[in-house]
């Protein structure tokens, strides 16, 4: 749905003035829309009636390092739950046993310095790389490795974006597979210091088109950016403003780029799929009492709403 230009400064980016919201709808109108309903349901596909778990994408999930084996085990449960027919999570070895007894639908590799090879990554439909997955000279190595030589889909969130932003010599590297899901002081890290909500909205704008990449910038209205146009999330709240939410999210996208998505329609779709769980588990347990494992078990409910 296009968005309209009146209310567009209250509703989106009531700390920018009125000269810089006209520049910038007169730059950018015709790119402006919203993700809704209508929009989500022209984007989820039919699910083959034939379809076995091949037929629905394999998922590498990179994450979990000491004392963040809670995100591992998250983004791994909202990647099965959003749909893919096979996960391999790709964890530390302290974080295999809390994993396959959350999660025994699971494949678990543990993680060693990079033996991962090239002909192994062929056989991953997606790989989502960060949540907890540390920052140190291992994790960017392989991050280096897979910005390299991995030509699907990834999905790159939390400290995969920490590495990115020590290292922007490996900027050019990024291309149009690939997602990124900052939050707005891990986008600054990447970029620089942003003084309100718009100029960072115009240097994601930016940034997505200098380097052909996705951006989905979490916040109160996420904003994805694609080759295709700009996107205001109208789904969430801020109970989902927790430990572990992003996660979720980076678990949703996963899967769906591994189940045939188009990065952009991923991003954009899972963005929504994140929001409305919120706001289902927000209902069931109040923003107060919520918790990211909460949006997971209101995935069922989400895509039950949408499936075709």
């Amino acid at each position: 749905m296009k968005i309209s230009k009146s209310g567009f400064k209250e509703k989106y980016f009531p700390d920018a003035n009125n000269a810089d919201i006209n520049d910038f709808l007169t730059i950018h109108k015709r790119s402006l829309h919203n993700i809704n309903s209508d929009l989500l349901s022209s984007i989820i596909k039919v699910r083959p009636v034939t379809g076995h778990k091949g037929s629905f994408g394999h998922t590498l999930l990179i994450a979990g390092s000491k004392g963040k084996t809670g995100a591992a085990i998250l983004s791994s449960m909202a990647t099965l739950r959003s749909g893919c027919g096979l996960l391999t999570a790709l964890i530390p070895s302290e974080a295999e046993v809390s994993l396959l007894c959350k999660l025994p639908e699971a494949m678990t590799r543990i993680r060693k310095r990079n033996d991962l090879t090239v002909e192994e990554l062929a056989g991953f439909n997606s790989i989502g790389f960060g949540p907890g997955a540390g920052t140190g000279k291992e994790s960017a190595e392989l991050l280096y490795f897979l910005l390299n030589n991995y030509k699907g889909p990834l999905v790159i969130d939390a400290d995969g974006l920490t590495i990115l932003s020590r290292n922007k010599d490996h900027y050019p590297l990024l291309n149009s597979n690939i997602i990124l899901t900052p939050h707005p002081v891990e986008f600054d890290r990447m970029t620089h210091n942003h003084d309100t909500a718009l100029n960072r909205l115009i240097t994601q704008i930016n940034f997505s088109r200098k380097f052909k990449v996705t951006i989905l910038l979490k916040g109160h209205r996420s904003t994805i950016v694609t080759k295709d146009g700009i996107y205001f999330n109208t789904t969430g709240n801020n109970g989902m403003a927790t430990a572990g939410s992003g996660d979720v999210l980076t678990g949703i996208i996963s899967s769906l780029c591994a189940q045939g998505y188009k990065t952009e329609e991923a991003a954009i779709a899972g963005a929504f799929i994140h929001g409305y769980s919120g706001d289902l588990a927000a209902r069931k347990h109040s923003k107060h009492s919520m918790l990211a494992s909460d949006l997971i078990y209101e995935l069922g409910t989400c895509f039950k709403k949408f499936e075709k």
